[in-house]
């Protein structure tokens, strides 16, 4: 950040030279990290993502010293989806994803009402999240009072089988925290059996069953997920790791 548009509204940090030309700003209660600064990056400062109170709703735009990094550091990261967007494109990703269900689910999918103006106007309203550009994975994230609804949860099938969903749940994970919520809830079809494996391996429980309008029969089956608060989250991670 371009220094004179930043200031310290609370006790000013310490600050270390670590190397020539280097100082990094600390914690002098708890010793966090804070601040690099650099006379290889004249008039700017540095801020670390882990000091931020939401850093879940900022996505990096950029990436420097990818050189340096740990083979495992290159992972995925979910961006917010907002307008401008390519909407089509992303409600392309959901129709391919969802292809496999035509003829396997009844009633068929609310995704055959949806279009890319429906994709515009429900980033207004809920979080649209997706994965690489174009995008290769996407999620819908709805706050309700006690839940963090996530829907549309869809993977380009070629892409299938990198972790990219277990990335979004992760992410969903973090958003419902950050917004003060105690679980994920979803929804799945009774037919889709591997989905609801799926789920309960990454630590997802049934709790209802349900029919659409018109049926007798259940035909969907809500799952939901309670979350630890992030101190005791951090000790306990998240149960499953599966591909997906």
């Amino acid at each position: 950040m371009a220094d004179g548009h930043w200031r310290w509204t609370g006790t000013p940090p310490a600050t270390y030279s670590s190397s020539p030309g280097v100082r990094r700003d600390f914690c002098p209660t708890c010793g966090s990290q804070m601040t690099y600064r650099s006379t290889r990056f004249p008039g700017e400062t540095h801020f670390y993502a882990a000091t931020l109170d939401d850093p879940t709703t900022f996505s990096p735009q950029d990436e420097v010293f990818p050189s340096e990094a740990l083979p495992w550091a290159h992972r995925p990261v979910p961006h917010r989806a907002a307008v401008p967007y390519d909407w089509p494109a992303l409600l392309s990703l959901i129709q391919r994803a969802f292809a496999g269900m035509e003829g396997r689910i009844n009633p068929p999918s609310s995704l055959h009402a949806m279009t890319p103006e429906s994709l515009a106007q429900t980033a207004h309203t809920a979080e649209v999240w997706a994965i690489g550009q174009p995008p290769q994975a996407c999620m819908i994230l709805t706050p309700k009072p006690d839940h963090l609804y996530l829907g549309k949860l869809a993977v380009e099938p070629g892409q299938q089988g990198r972790g990219l969903a277990r990335i979004l749940i992760t992410h969903a994970e973090t958003r419902a925290r950050a917004l003060d919520l105690p679980a994920l809830r979803l929804e799945t079809r009774v037919e889709l059996t591997e989905n609801h494996a799926f789920f309960q391996h990454m630590g997802f429980h049934e709790t209802a069953r349900t029919a659409h309008a018109g049926f007798d029969r259940p035909t969907s089956i809500t799952f939901a997920k309670p979350l630890l608060p992030p101190i005791l989250a951090e000790k306990y991670p998240t149960e499953g790791s599966g591909e997906v």
